[in-house]
């Protein structure tokens, strides 16, 4: 037998393959686009796309092009907007394999510079290699041991600080949650009031967030813009970018060498870095699992705390607006808790209405209201409609908590929406929680954290304080109209005038007593 003949036969299969692979991609191209603006030559839609509150105008636009999703480019980069939960967990959960990596963000990733950075990290080893780390020490298992250490926090630093200076509220909420990260993360002990590494690592991220937002800077929608000078006119965001590049690499560095230090002098509490530097001790390669952990340790400040503050401080201006609300939170925790303890964790299975209501926080201003952007690693066809490979895809995580059909009258604040039968969880209805924390592979793995935190601390203020309205001159309520950071990947109350009251009927600086006067956590 000719050796000829199964060479040819090999061929023969080979080109048979390439010819379906060539027929099967040229049908996908020959497939329309999804539904999207008329695109300019070069620039697409690059001027079209909003620098501020993207999710508002995300969600107008796919009511105007009548479609759940949408397609946009800028410069021949394409862009996929999801405005429906049911698309997102169609494309996000069910073909996670294509859409769980992540695009470069211009100005982070190049013009910073910031490559490994565990929230940001392209899908692969690199990505699975720092989740590990996270996972492994921030398990769900091990949520009673960081419950502790939030009760910890709560009780030590916020509430004490809000009954005596309730003027410094934000304050001493961002004090409290980046604290309680820095603890958890570093094992440091933390002051409870003004703590400056709080404090430096706030205003860090709170810059290395808006420079992450799709909008803030024009080198996010136009990449080519990256390459000017610093000098150039327009350039300042290198400028920028640089000073942010050193209080990160400061964070990464100082805060670890300081575990390291209190390590050796056997005054450390048990955290992230102390069990991991245990562990990897004898480790042939320390060196390079060190400096993962390193990374983890300083992305969990940027993400946790982002998140938290905004959540808490979201929970307290509605609030603020809906004293309805506040008064019927207010009556079903003290008919759990009574006149003389403090909420703990194993109350709030015991209160459906107010679990009503962190639901409605998370729905009424989801921290992340545009999501993290993810990025296809392959073509796909959805719905007839053909989607490039390397499209960034933009989960308007406002717009599906937004939606008329799913939640009547969403600008409305209403965690009645929640509950059925007067005292029962409406599971019927989506919940925020399976929405706000991302999709697929990408979805947050701090979740368990962050909810845990904003339950325990809303419960607490609200046993003990009224959240009131401030006072003008003339002794009258300041009025106050709910607005949001406009230009960030993270959504914040903008800063409004409020109050902290002792309830009546509560002895609270007796309940507070044993946790007054305490400097650190």
């Amino acid at each position: 037998m000719s050796i000829l003949s199964p060479v040819r036969d090999i061929l023969f299969v080979c080109l048979c393959g390439l010819i379906y692979r060539i027929f099967r991609n040229r049908r996908k191209r020959l497939l329309p686009l999804p539904p999207g603006l008329l695109r300019w030559p070069i620039l697409g839609n690059a001027l079209s796309m909003p620098l501020t509150y993207a999710h508002i105008y995300y969600k107008r636009l796919g009511k105007r092009l009548g479609s759940k999703f949408f397609y946009m480019e800028a410069v021949g980069q394409p862009f996929l907007i999801i405005n429906d939960y049911r698309v997102a967990q169609d494309l996000l959960e069910e073909r996670s394999a294509f859409y769980s990596s992540r695009p470069q963000f211009q100005m982070t990733t190049e013009v910073i510079g910031l490559k490994r950075f565990f929230l940001l990290m392209p899908y692969g080893d690199g990505w699975r290699n720092h989740r590990r780390v996270f996972r492994q020490y921030f398990d769900p298992k091990s949520l009673p041991r960081d419950q502790e250490k939030q009760l910890d926090f709560v009780r030590k630093s916020l509430l004490p600080n809000l009954f005596a200076a309730p003027k410094e509220s934000r304050e001493h909420v961002a004090n409290c949650v980046g604290g309680l990260i820095l603890s958890m993360t570093y094992g440091l002990p933390v002051k409870t009031r003004h703590d400056q590494l709080v404090r430096f690592a706030e205003k860090t991220f709170n810059n290395l967030a808006a420079a992450t937002a799709p909008g803030k800077y024009l080198v996010n929608i136009i990449p080519q813009l990256r390459f000017l000078p610093e000098w150039f006119p327009g350039a300042g965001f290198k400028r920028v970018a640089r000073g942010i590049l050193q209080d990160l690499d400061k964070l990464r560095e100082e805060p670890y060498q300081a575990t390291l230090d209190a390590m050796d002098e056997g005054a450390i509490q048990n955290c992230l870095v102390s069990e991991n530097v245990e562990k990897l001790r004898n480790a042939p390669d320390f060196d390079n699992r060190i400096a993962e952990v390193k990374e983890v340790a300083r992305a969990i400040f940027a993400a946790g705390f982002e998140s938290t503050t905004g959540n808490i401080m979201t929970f307290i201006l509605a609030m603020l607006l809906n004293h309805d609300v506040q008064r019927q939170a207010q009556s079903e925790i003290d008919s759990v808790l009574g006149p003389e303890r403090l909420p703990t964790f194993s109350d709030i299975r015991d209160l459906p209405y107010f679990s009503a209501v962190i639901k409605e926080v998370l729905r009424w201003n989801p921290i992340a209201p545009i999501g993290v952007p993810h990025l296809t690693t392959d073509e796909d066809v959805y719905d007839g409609y053909y989607i490039p490979k390397d499209c960034i895809v933009m989960s308007n995580i406002h717009a599906m908590l937004h939606d008329e059909k799913i939640f009547p009258d969403p600008e409305k604040f209403d965690p009645g929406r929640f509950i059925k039968n007067r005292d029962m969880a409406n599971d019927d209805l989506l919940n925020p929680i399976d929405v706000v924390f991302g999709f697929g592979r990408r979805v947050c793995p701090g979740s368990h954290l962050a909810i845990s935190m904003l339950e325990i601390t809303a419960a607490s203020i609200l046993c003990l304080f009224d959240i009131l309205p401030a006072l003008d001159t003339q002794g009258k309520p300041i009025d106050v109209v709910p607005e949001f950071t406009p230009a960030s990947i993270t959504s914040h109350p903008l800063p409004f005038k409020f109050t902290f009251s002792p309830r009546k009927g509560k002895d609270v600086e007796s309940l507070l007593s044993e946790y007054m006067n305490v400097k650190y956590v």
